[in-house]
């Protein structure tokens, strides 16, 4: 494509006549025919902030999992969990550890304040510059959180721990964030911050700079993940009587207990991050319909999951999630479909957000149950056989 071309797009960027001239565009340079895309399903001006040369929407099938009772702080009653996926089996999945959750009474459930990182990098000439310059930040707290409240109404910056690297200092701001996920509250906020540190005596010959370090784990998995909390951290409970386990699983709970530590034995050999079966398959599902950052998942999705027989033979099994981003405000929350989601599970009110939370951590829980008995009653490969995969006529035609 002419840059001509590209820039007559963009002056266009969140209007109809800007995405067909796009599309338009695409079409000669790829000779695609694009007719899915084409299908007027959003209003361009409303994704201003959320897509940047817009063409078109992908759709995505949602299905719901439940009803799933939950015994929270906010998520209290029964719900039903939408989940957009094109994985054939991972709704039934969800249903099924559901149900035998219900029939227990469901899930208890908390989820913790949100925390959420920045960390910003100041290479010095010396160490001792750097040491200098992270007491003086702490000396100076109150003003340094003056400078980056003034760039938001929901965050508050809760601290600020100096890192020192030899003569790096990277600087971790934690923030409470509300009902926002909070991505971009802390970066406005610790820019901001910075903006005004830079100008400070200890600051003033700073060699190197960068707004984020990389110590925060953003979309990343990191070993710092289960001691250092990046989001909510949400635990997840359930006892299931041992008939109960028998009728919705047909196999007992021994059997699904020792499945589950021999899963941890080798999540140890593989060097993952935790121990679980499927924490990101669901919250990759949940994230998608309810407008979350996607790519969070990558944190949001580790953990610990603990399955194991009781001392009265009963089957217990619980959920931690260190690191869960998600929030109810900002973001994809504001596209109508993803806003119907947390409508539908009550969430699109003001001061939800934990109740997400949990409603997620509840959805999890039900995941591990469903994929560690279907492994235990060695039915996994026939349930993906019968419900994973479309029928012979479709896939020939």
């Amino acid at each position: 494509m002419r840059r001509s071309h590209v820039r007559l797009a963009r002056r266009h960027q969140w209007t109809e006549q800007g995405r067909l001239e796009r599309l338009q565009l695409l079409r000669r340079a790829t000779h695609a025919s694009l007719t899915q895309l084409a299908t007027p399903l959003e209003d361009p001006e409303r994704l201003r902030g959320q897509i940047e040369n817009y063409v078109g929407v992908v759709r995505m099938p949602v299905g719901v999992a439940g009803p799933l009772a939950i015994r929270g702080e906010d998520a209290v009653g029964s719900y039903y969990v939408p989940l957009a996926t094109t994985e054939g089996t991972l709704v039934l999945a969800v249903t099924r550890g559901a149900e035998a959750m219900t029939s227990a009474g469901g899930a208890s459930v908390r989820a913790s304040d949100s925390q959420v990182t920045r960390a910003p990098l100041f290479v010095f000439a010396t160490g001792d510059s750097a040491r200098v310059a992270g007491r003086w930040v702490i000396e100076n707290f109150g003003a340094v959180r003056a400078q980056a409240e003034v760039t938001t109404r929901h965050g508050r910056l809760l601290w600020i721990e100096p890192i020192l690297l030899g003569r790096r200092l990277v600087l971790e701001f934690t923030f409470r964030t509300g009902d926002a996920a909070g991505q971009n509250i802390v970066t406005f906020a610790t820019d901001a911050a910075c903006r005004w540190l830079r100008r400070q005596a200890p600051f003033s010959n700073v060699e190197f700079y960068t707004l984020e370090s990389n110590i925060s784990h953003d979309k990343k998995v990191a070993n710092l993940t289960h001691a250092h909390r990046r989001g909510r951290q949400v635990n997840a409970e359930v006892t299931i009587a041992r008939t109960d386990v028998l009728r919705h699983f047909r196999v007992g709970p021994e059997v699904i207990a020792r499945v589950a530590l021999e899963g941890a034995y080798s999540s140890i050999v593989s060097g993952a991050v935790g121990a679980q079966a499927q924490f990101a398959n669901v919250l990759a599902a949940l994230f998608l319909a309810t407008g979350q950052d996607v790519a969070t998942v990558t944190e949001s999705g580790t953990g610990l999951t603990i399955i194991e027989v009781d001392a009265t033979g009963d089957l217990y099994a619980s959920v931690t999630i260190p690191n869960l981003l998600v929030g109810t405000v900002g973001g994809g929350t504001r596209l109508p479909s993803q806003r119907e989601c947390l409508d539908l599970i009550g969430c699109s009110r003001p001061g939800s957000a934990r109740k997400l939370a949990e409603i997620a951590g509840a959805a999890v829980l039900a995941g591990e149950l469903a994929l560690v008995a279907a492994l235990a009653s060695d039915t996994f490969a026939q349930a993906h056989a019968a419900y994973g995969r479309p029928k012979k006529a479709e896939t020939a035609a």
